[in-house]
């Protein structure tokens, strides 16, 4: 096997730099001299023979080529944490880390009571989150720039799944909104507001586009990324939106939004990881969130 040109150094110094950009905060971060980090990047973009950063005002931004590197490098480092971690025998879960993926709707919703069970089982495991949308986190399991994820509809092929639940999205709006005094509502009176969504990138769209038919591409539509910012919206009256059931509860309880009459979609909140056996954390992790057995056990 041929041996890297770059040293492990430059490249955990292109990741603080790519995640901050700016050298000076990450060199804080590595806790070395803004000069050392400067030096180590030029020694990485020289022995791979790719631009990757370029300088912004003050600060660096990634070139084409860094953001396409950004994240195998991340999975790189994390495949050598792994490795670090089961060589300092971590079968009790003594100390590592897990770095968990998921999406808005999966953050807010169904991660955090499996992620406090496992934080109380295994207290001296570091712990990080990446709250992403679901085409992102599913990428980025796959890449193994982090451990696991919880997504919102289809997984990318090649990837061990498990179905946890089965989320509801339901199409809400103010109770003073004109919609909401209607008993039957149709695709060509939806077409007449504002639909509040959440981005071409976010999976939860296409279910969307499913559930109120042509409605999608005649509204005025108001993107606005997360699923939060998009119920906020729905609050104040901005305009109809589709949100998850467990998201709305209080405000459907309470009145202040109102359930239109638009058939729910349901989709599944998935648990994503590679395929292959990993280190003991996330090994323990999996079996918490989904009560299977450890990848290499369940291929015996």
């Amino acid at each position: 096997m041929k041996k890297p040109g770059f040293t492990l150094e430059q490249l955990r110094s292109f990741i603080a730099v790519s995640e901050t950009e700016h050298v000076s905060r990450a060199a804080a971060t590595l806790f070395l001299t803004q000069g050392a980090v400067t030096q180590q990047l030029r020694h990485f973009e020289r022995a791979l023979g790719l631009r990757l950063l370029e300088r912004d005002g003050r600060g660096v931004r990634l070139t084409d080529a860094g953001r396409s590197l950004a994240v195998t490098c991340r999975a790189a480092l994390r495949a050598l944490e792994v490795l670090e971690e089961t060589a300092h025998s971590m079968r009790q879960l003594e100390s590592g880390s897990l770095h968990v993926g998921a999406s808005p709707t999966c953050a807010s919703y169904y991660l955090p009571a499996r992620l406090a069970d496992f934080a109380q089982r295994y207290p001296a495991v570091e712990l990080s989150v990446t709250v992403e949308p679901s085409a992102s986190i599913n990428a980025q399991v796959l890449a193994g720039a982090i451990d696991c994820g919880l997504i919102e509809g289809l997984p990318l092929p090649g990837l061990t799944t498990k179905v946890l639940a089965q989320d509801e999205l339901v199409l809400v709006v103010h109770r003073e909104h004109p919609l909401a005094q209607l008993r039957r509502v149709t695709s060509a009176q939806l077409a007449r507001f504002r639909y509040l969504g959440r981005g071409p990138s976010w999976s939860a769209e296409q279910q969307v586009r499913d559930m109120i038919g042509d409605a999608y591409d005649s509204s005025e539509i108001l993107n606005l990324g997360h699923p939060e910012y998009v119920r906020a919206a729905a609050i104040a009256g901005l305009g109809y939106a589709a949100l998850p059931t467990l998201a709305v509860e209080a405000e459907l309880e309470s009145g202040v939004l109102v359930r239109l009459p638009v058939a729910s979609n349901r989709r599944p909140i998935t648990a994503v990881r590679r395929q292959a056996a990993s280190g003991p954390t996330l090994e323990q992790f999996w079996v918490l969130l989904t009560g299977e057995a450890p990848v290499a056990e369940a291929r015996k």
